[in-house]
């Protein structure tokens, strides 16, 4: 049930829509409180991984692209930048570098993200 939560969070589903999905899925009701807690635990293992340690050695080639997408927020729908790199390794294996929303696709939000 906490990877179908973080799921719905990464989505954008309100914890109101949460609260419903769950009742129909597992036949339990689960509080909003219980919701918003796992909701900053999952903003605990997001920020962990965008913070961890690239253990892929070198990186021949990289790849950056910003893409935006709808979110809702509060029950209104904003535009949101999402930054992300991704790189081959020298083993030819594809590695997701980084990831981060919320800022723009410009000169200031990639020297930010980078």
């Amino acid at each position: 049930m906490e990877e179908a939560l973080i799921e719905m969070y990464l989505a954008g589903v309100s914890v109101r829509r949460a609260e419903d999905i769950i009742e129909a899925l597992w036949d339990s009701k689960v509080s909003p409180a219980t919701i918003s807690e796992l909701n900053k635990n999952a903003d605990v293992h997001i920020e962990d991984w965008r913070r961890r340690p690239l253990q892929g050695g070198r990186y021949p080639c990289v790849y950056v692209d910003g893409i935006y997408l709808r979110r809702s927020r509060g029950g209104e729908y904003e535009n949101v930048a999402i930054l992300v790199a991704i790189a081959v390794n020298e083993d030819g294996y594809r590695e997701v570098l980084g990831a981060t929303e919320g800022m723009k696709e410009d000169k200031a939000g990639w020297v930010s993200f980078f």
